[in-house]
């Protein structure tokens, strides 16, 4: 029992799924929301990954963020995967790639982007889950995917 995983051709370094056994193939294509799916479930699982604290510290001030949590909360699972923890919100910009010079002029920090976390669960029923690195939010992707398929398919 094999599915597809399909990849928005806008991800710049996208998981790559080597060795998963009941994933068939993943194919990068253009997705309207989010960054990873089924095919065949389109409609139906969004899964969307943020690499950095930075990139989520840049797109919380982003109206076209906004615009994608709110077409997220149109389907039946919607997660956003983070490939940091909590701990590395609660710290930046320090342990980022941002150099310590210029940490006095960022405006987002911490908390402001820990409460907007917090909005995205409550308000778009989005569920966060930080998994502290790449490898580990991969599997934690795969796993989701594939519970997801076999729930539909099974």
């Amino acid at each position: 029992m094999k599915f597809n995983v399909l990849i928005d051709n806008k991800e710049k370094t996208p998981w790559d799924f080597d060795g998963i056994e009941y994933i068939a193939n993943a194919n990068i294509c253009h997705l309207n929301t989010g960054d990873y799916t089924i095919e065949g479930l389109e409609d139906i699982l969004c899964i969307e990954r943020k690499r950095s604290v930075a990139e989520l510290a840049h797109n919380v001030m982003e109206k076209r963020f906004v615009k994608e949590l709110e077409r997220m909360s149109e389907f039946e699972y919607r997660f956003l995967i983070l490939e940091f923890n909590f701990r590395h919100i609660e710290d930046y910009p320090i342990g980022s790639d941002i150099p310590k010079s210029k940490h006095k002029n960022i405006k987002v920090r911490g908390p402001f982007i820990m409460s907007f976390l917090a909005k995205i669960q409550v308000n778009y029923n989005i569920h966060v889950i930080p998994c502290g690195h790449r490898t580990y939010a991969e599997e934690v992707a795969c796993n989701l995917m594939k519970t997801v398929y076999r729930k539909y398919y099974a």
